[in-house]
């Protein structure tokens, strides 16, 4: 399909696709942005883990699909009247509460792992996380979350899957 208008030549349909899809095959590869998006996703009214999933490392990703199928397991063995053991919030965010105000750095290194910080508020408390990435192929991935609380996402998915689901009444 060729496209004509008031074009100093003729632009071909493929070439259009070209240039829209050239920018989002990039984008995976500057660490700020994909720390960026990460917050955008987590920050969304409903978590989208659609949009997080590939932003993540294997491993970190393994992890967090494996803490999700736990928490499904747990759920499946409470009784109705009984809160299964499950994280009650975002397991990339520490504080409960999702933060008013996100502002993500520029990167720290420029070899094949970087740390990224993200500073956060809500109303006058602030603290900053670090986001570390790592090149896997082409693009920068997340592999682990620094809370500036204390702590780190890898640490509580460990905490997370060391508690033991019972069934109730055992």
């Amino acid at each position: 399909t060729r496209l004509q208008g008031d074009w100093s030549s003729d632009v071909c349909s493929s070439d259009l696709a070209l240039l829209i899809v050239a920018p989002l095959a990039t984008a995976a590869s500057d660490p700020r942005d994909v720390v960026t998006r990460l917050y955008d996703a987590i920050q969304a009214p409903q978590s989208n883990e659609t949009a997080i999933a590939p932003l993540l490392g294997d491993a970190l990703r393994s992890a967090i699909d494996a803490q999700r199928a736990y928490e499904q397991a747990c759920t499946a063995l409470a009784a109705p009247d009984e809160k299964p053991h499950m994280l009650d919030q975002s397991p990339y965010l520490l504080a409960p509460d999702r933060p008013e105000t996100i502002t993500v750095g520029a990167p720290g290194s420029s070899g094949d792992a970087t740390w990224v910080h993200v500073d956060m508020a809500v109303g006058d408390y602030r603290w900053t996380d670090r986001v570390l990435l790592q090149r896997q192929g082409p693009d920068w991935k997340v592999m682990d979350i620094r809370w500036g609380q204390g702590g780190n996402l890898i640490g509580r998915l460990q905490a997370f899957s060391a508690f033991r689901c019972t069934p109730s009444g055992s």
